[in-house]
């Protein structure tokens, strides 16, 4: 049944994106050359709209909607049609923070699930937030969804690093038993890979915000439900899983912060940006984040049966590793241009 779920969801995402592309080139939904975009020719930005419609149509066929998968289908759907507006007309951060705020109230109110309780994070004993773990899931929710839309730079790069975190999910909800967030996760991932045939190694379509932001909802309702529902995994564990796309968010917000810019104004600042600077041709630096992002699901599973505080240590540290390594490009990218110099 599991793989029937995802092999369905792979059929119906890759036969629907021709139809898809000629829907956005019919609406304007194209992404043009530019200076903040790699990309040297214009391609159509509704991949996301394959993505999300499957996971959609095909949820009521292997779910009872209880409220859990009923407020999970409505708030994605609405993160899908800020999606479709954005990648059509453009919108500001602040649309997409009342979009989550109010499609994150969903899962909380609808489902009655949210960030209770972060695990014994620092070693004294398990943290329980009552109540106030409402703001801290609107933030975080908030937090996943800008992850996977700023990391999206690059053909295949979110696309590839969802479907590593959606098939870590479905692991860890298959040993949890927690037969919502398998069939979810696995509908997504095949969804998603569906959509990746089309988008690497060369890009016919991008997800757009339509796929990004309807990803980044999607892996955070499944983090929610995987680590606060029935049979609870470890609250590090997506965190872990997701480190990759989290830890670009947080240095890039951190840097514009102190530089004095706007947190939420695009640059070329993220990893893949900085690994392209200093000569690491575009392909290998898509399947370099794809390894760095497997290897955090590898530790999370060796992880997983310990204390948060574990994880959280060992996070630090490749966080710090990979810190370094940023560090490194960044003094390669130097040595180069120095050479080059007369």
């Amino acid at each position: 049944m599991p793989f029937i779920i995802c092999l369905i969801s792979f059929i119906i995402s890759s036969a629907t994106i021709p139809s898809i592309i000629l829907l956005a080139n019919n609406n304007g939904a194209i992404a043009l050359p530019g200076k903040r975009h790699i990309h040297t020719h214009p391609t159509p930005k509704f991949g996301g709209v394959a993505i999300a419609l499957t996971v959609l149509l095909v949820s009521p066929f292997i779910f009872s909607i209880d409220r859990v998968i009923g407020s999970y289908l409505s708030s994605s759907a609405l993160m899908l049609l800020l999606g479709i507006i954005d990648d059509v007309r453009g919108t500001n951060w602040k649309v997409k923070l009342v979009f989550s705020i109010v499609a994150t109230s969903i899962i909380i109110f609808g489902a009655g699930i949210w960030v209770e309780n972060l695990g014994n994070l620092f070693g004294f004993g398990e943290i329980h937030l009552g109540l106030w773990g409402i703001p801290v899931t609107l933030f975080a929710v908030f937090g996943v969804i800008n992850a996977v839309n700023l990391i999206d730079g690059l053909n295949g790069l979110a696309c590839g690093i969802s479907s590593i975190a959606f098939l870590s999910f479905a692991v860890f909800a298959s040993i949890s038993g927690n037969s919502s967030v398998l069939y979810l996760s696995l509908a997504n991932l095949g969804a998603t890979l569906g959509f990746f045939r089309y988008n690497y190694p060369r890009a016919r379509i991008f997800m757009g915000d339509s796929g990004s932001l309807f990803l980044g909802f999607s892996l955070a309702v499944m983090a929610i439900l995987l680590t606060q529902g029935q049979g609870k995994i470890n609250p590090m564990v997506p965190v872990v899983v997701l480190g990759i796309p989290i830890f670009d968010t947080l240095r890039v917000l951190i840097i514009r912060v102190k530089n004095k810019r706007h947190p939420f104004r695009a640059d070329k600042t993220h990893l893949h940006h900085l690994m392209i600077r200093s000569g690491i041709p575009q392909g290998r630096v898509v399947r370099i984040i794809w390894i760095l992002s497997s290897l955090m699901s590898f530790f999370a599973f060796v992880l997983f049966n310990f204390d948060s505080w574990l994880m959280l240590l060992v996070l630090c540290i490749v966080v710090a590793s990979i810190g370094n390594f940023i560090e490194n490009l960044r003094i390669i990218k130097l040595s180069a241009t120095r050479k080059q110099l007369p």
